[in-house]
C-alpha cells in the first residue's frame, strides 16, 4: 500500500515564488478569528450557518468554474452547520492525489469538518500566487469557490480553514490576507514561504511545517528547485524577474509581526522537531512554526515520495492541524 501510496503522489514536487498577498482579493467577509479550548473534534457552539443548510449533498466529485474538486463530507453532516477546509494540492499534482497524501480528507471528516480538494484550472496543474502574472487569480477562485460551497452545504461560515501543500502551501498562505479575514486558520506544509504577509494580516491561525533539507522550496530561502529555473513553469515565474525566496524562519517572524503577536518561544517535541511558536496575538491568533531537522519536500507524518527526501514520523501535521482548526474560529 505504501508503494502504491508513493506511486500515486510521486508528481507532487512543487516550487514557485513569494510575491506581496492580497491584490486583487474579495471584498472582506466575517470577523475575527479568535480561539477556544482544545478539543478533539470540531465545536458546534456559535455557528454562523450559510444558505447551503437544508440542501442535499453527497460525497464525491463537483465542478465549478471550469474545475473541478472532491467533496467528503463528515458523518451526521446536516444536523448542524460544519466547519469546512479546502486543502491544497501542489505542482503537477491532482486533488485525488493531494487526499492520499494528505489524509485530511479522510481525518478532517472523521473530527466532523467538510473537506474540499479543488484542482487548478485548465493547462496548469498548480496554482498562481501574488508576485506572479495574474497572481490574485487563484485567490479570487477560492473566494469564489467559498461562496459557492457555502450556498450549496451546510457550512458553518465562522469555521472556514485552508491547507495545502508545497505551491498549494503558497496559496493556503496567499488566502490569509487574500481573503481579508474570511479564514479561520491555515495549515502550510513545505511552503510556507512562497507568499509574504500583508501589512494588516487579519488575525489567522497559521500553522506551518517546514524540513531543513527541503531542495524544492528551500528552508533557509533562495532560489527552488537549487536554482534550476528550466523546473518552473513559465507561468509561474515572478513578474519581477527575482527568484529569490525569504527563509521560512524570516517568514514566520513576518507573520507573527503583521498579527501583533508576542516574542517566539521555542521547545522540542521530538528529538528532530523544532516548534516556535507566537503566542498573545491580536484577535486570538498565533503563529507556530514546526521545523524538521534532516526533513525533505515532504509531509510530516505521511509516506515518503519519490526522491522528495526524509520524511518523518515524529509527528503527523495532519493531527497538529486538526487539533489547531478545531480550536480556531
Amino acid at each position: 500500500m505504501r508503494l502504491a501510496c508513493a506511486v500515486l503522489v510521486c508528481a507532487l514536487l512543487s516550487g514557485c515564488t513569494g510575491g506581496t498577498a492580497g491584490d486583487g482579493s474579495p471584498p472582506p467577509r466575517r470577523g475575527a478569528p479568535g480561539t477556544a479550548a482544545p478539543s478533539t473534534s470540531a465545536p458546534a457552539a456559535a455557528a454562523s450557518p450559510s444558505e447551503g443548510c437544508g440542501k442535499r449533498a453527497a460525497d464525491g466529485r463537483g465542478t465549478f468554474g471550469g474545475r473541478s474538486y472532491l467533496l467528503k463530507l463528515p458523518a451526521g453532516y446536516g444536523r448542524s452547520p460544519a466547519p469546512l477546509i479546502v486543502d491544497l494540492h501542489g505542482l503537477h499534482s491532482t486533488a485525488f492525489q493531494q487526499a492520499l497524501y494528505s489524509r485530511v480528507a479522510n481525518a478532517g471528516a472523521a473530527r466532523g469538518f467538510i473537506v474540499v480538494e479543488p484542482g487548478g484550472a485548465p493547462g496548469r496543474a498548480g496554482w498562481k500566487l501574488p508576485g506572479m502574472p495574474g497572481g490574485s487569480a487563484d485567490v479570487a477562485y477560492v473566494g469564489e469557490l467559498l461562496d459557492h460551497l457555502e450556498s450549496t452545504l451546510c457550512v458553518d461560515r465562522s469555521r472556514e480553514y485552508a491547507t495545502g501543500f508545497s505551491n498549494g502551501a503558497g496559496l493556503a498562505m496567499a488566502l490569509v490576507c487574500g481573503l481579508r479575514g474570511r479564514l479561520a486558520g491555515v495549515g502550510a506544509v513545505a511552503g510556507s514561504n512562497l507568499a509574504r504577509p500583508c501589512a494588516d494580516a487579519p488575525p489567522t491561525r497559521i500553522l506551518a511545517f517546514h524540513g531543513t533539507a527541503d531542495r524544492i522550496v528551500p528552508y533557509g530561502g533562495g532560489e527552488p528547485f537549487g536554482g534550476d529555473r528550466s523546473r518552473i513553469p513559465a507561468w509561474m515565474r515572478p513578474a519581477d524577474g527575482a527568484f529569490a525566496l525569504p527563509s521560512v524562519t524570516a517568514l514566520a517572524g513576518g507573520w507573527a509581526r503583521a498579527l501583533g503577536c508576542g516574542a517566539g518561544e521555542r521547545s522540542r517535541p521530538a528529538s528532530r522537531i523544532v516548534r516556535l511558536s507566537h503566542p498573545g496575538c491580536e484577535g486570538g491568533a498565533r503563529v507556530e512554526l514546526y521545523t524538521v531537522n534532516g526533513g525533505g519536500h515532504t509531509w510530516p507524518g505521511s509516506f515518503p515520495i519519490g526522491d522528495a527526501g526524509e520524511t518523518t514520523d515524529q509527528i503527523d501535521a495532519t493531527k497538529i492541524i486538526l487539533d489547531a482548526f478545531a480550536a480556531a474560529r
